[in-house]
C-alpha cells in the first residue's frame, strides 16, 4: 500500500510538472475589451492614400483578433483589398496584412488582425488603408467622442489622411487569448493526481485478485 501511495505521489508531481508547463499554452481563455456605447460616424473612404491610423495600447500579450467596423455595401468588392499594418513607436512594422475585399462581410464587425504577440504597456499603430480598388472602397466607422474608447485606445490619436481626428476613437474590438487563472490550473493538478492514484488503486486491486 505504501509502494502504491508513493508511486502516486511520484507520478502526480511529474504530471503536474508537466502538465503546468505546457497548460498555459495549450489551455487558455478569451478576453474581449470593446467600445463603449456611443454614436457613430463613418470614414467615408480609405482609398488613394487616406490611410485611417489609431493608436493603441494592449492590455494583453497575445491579441487573437481585432475587430473594426467596416461597411462594404456601397462599394465594388470586386477587386482591392485592405491593406492592415501594425507599427510600434520607432516605426518598425510589426504586423502586415491585404485583406481581400471580395472576403469581407457587407457591414459589420471585422477581424482585420488576427493572432500577433505585442508587448503589454507599449504604444503601436494600426493602420488600415484600401488599395487597388475600383472606387472609394469600404466605409470605416469611429466614435467622435473619447468617453466611447476602450482601455487600449484611451488617450490615443486616432488620424485620417494625416490630420488627427480630435476626440475621436477608431470602432474597435480587441479579442486576447490569456491562460487561466492559477487557481484553475491547482484544480487540474487536483484532478489529475486523484485519477492517478485510482488507477494505481485499480492495478494493485487487479494483482492482489
Amino acid at each position: 500500500m505504501k509502494k502504491n501511495y508513493l508511486s502516486a505521489t511520484v507520478l502526480s508531481a511529474a504530471a503536474a510538472i508537466l502538465f503546468l508547463y505546457m497548460a498555459p499554452q495549450l489551455i487558455r481563455t478569451d478576453i474581449l475589451s470593446e467600445n463603449k456605447v456611443s454614436y457613430e460616424q463613418p470614414v467615408p473612404s480609405v482609398a488613394c492614400g487616406r490611410i485611417l491610423s489609431q493608436q493603441f495600447v494592449p492590455q494583453y500579450e497575445q491579441i487573437k483578433s481585432i475587430d473594426v467596423y467596416i461597411n462594404a455595401l456601397s462599394c465594388s468588392r470586386d477587386e482591392g483589398a485592405l491593406h492592415v499594418k501594425i507599427t510600434d513607436s520607432s516605426e518598425e512594422v510589426l504586423y502586415d496584412q491585404n485583406l481581400p475585399l471580395s472576403m469581407l462581410p457587407a457591414y459589420g464587425m471585422t477581424p482585420v488582425v488576427k493572432n500577433v504577440t505585442l508587448a503589454v504597456g507599449n504604444t503601436y499603430h494600426l493602420s488600415i488603408e484600401a488599395v487597388d480598388t475600383l472606387d472609394d472602397g469600404p466605409a470605416i466607422s469611429f466614435f467622435p467622442n473619447e468617453i466611447a474608447a476602450n482601455k487600449e485606445e484611451s488617450g490615443g490619436r486616432l488620424t485620417y489622411a494625416g490630420q488627427c481626428l480630435t476626440n475621436s476613437v477608431l470602432r474597435a474590438a480587441f479579442r486576447y487569448s490569456v491562460p487561466l487563472a492559477p487557481v484553475n490550473y491547482l484544480a487540474y493538478c487536483l484532478f489529475i493526481a486523484f485519477f492517478i492514484f485510482l488507477c494505481l488503486e485499480g492495478v494493485a486491486f487487479r494483482v492482489k485478485k
